[in-house]
């Protein structure tokens, strides 16, 4: 997945010199008792995995870490992490170097200072596995893509095709699609006023993030469903840990 997208960067002074500043930081400050805990942060699927690491040292500009082992599946999945450590002021995104799952080993470079976008999100947005058709209507505008993520707030489809969408001058737009009810073992339609966010990529497809204003009983829906999808990612990370 494309990280970038959770968090934006906090360079210092340059991102060498901060990657540098970090690693000499936790080399001389974070085996030793009071720094040598730091907390790993995943977007697994859109489903926050945080979990203690323990720094076993710095070598050749890597930082090596004891893992939890749902950490580490989340990890060799992502190709990332966050790391949250009170020896420095912001949180740091890193890049994975090496990870074994079932030693609970990772080895990670490229650290920078951070802002976590995705944690200021009002609720979790969770992927779809598979993604679902969608439609996404502005006036006499009509796209069809894929529904991506999901959350009681927002939500993200993929379209092949880019179309600049107006929300202003009084231009509504609806996003629908069906949604699997967990409960009631169907199909559910949802069709929900949206408001363009932004519309990611360089390329097709395009991913175009809407803030979504469901009524009372499509939000019961899209939470039935979440609910039942951490359940599903909460199940696969044990299953693949071991």
């Amino acid at each position: 997945m494309d990280f970038t997208s959770l968090y934006s960067t906090r360079i210092q002074t340059t991102f060498d010199d901060d990657q540098a500043d970090i690693l000499r930081i936790f080399h001389d400050k974070g085996t030793g008792k009071d720094g040598s805990k730091v907390t790993l942060a995943n977007y697994y699927k859109g489903l926050p995995i945080i979990y203690p690491a323990t720094i076993l040292g710095v070598e050749r500009g890597n930082l090596d870490l004891d893992v939890n082992m749902q950490q580490a599946v989340a990890i060799a999945s992502d190709h990332y992490t966050l790391i949250r450590s009170k020896l420095f002021p912001y949180p740091i995104a890193a890049h994975v170097q090496y990870v074994n799952i079932k030693k609970h080993a990772v080895s990670l470079n490229k650290l920078c200072y951070v802002e976590v976008l995705a944690e200021k999100r009002a609720a979790v947005r969770l992927n779809l596995e598979p993604p679902v058709r969608a439609t996404i209507q502005c006036e006499d505008q009509s796209l069809v893509g894929e529904l991506q993520d999901i959350s009681t707030q927002g939500a993200a489809v993929t379209v092949d095709d880019y179309i600049m969408l107006e929300n202003g001058s009084g231009a509504e737009i609806t996003v629908k699609f069906m949604l699997p009810d967990p409960v009631l073992m169907k199909q559910s339609l949802i069709k929900v006023p949206a408001t363009l966010v932004a519309i990611a990529g360089s390329s097709s497809p395009y991913l175009y993030k809407f803030k979504i204003m469901p009524e009372k009983h499509q939000e019961q829906l899209i939470s039935r469903y979440s609910f039942q999808r951490q359940v599903e990612i909460i199940r696969s990370l044990k299953d693949i840990a071991g």
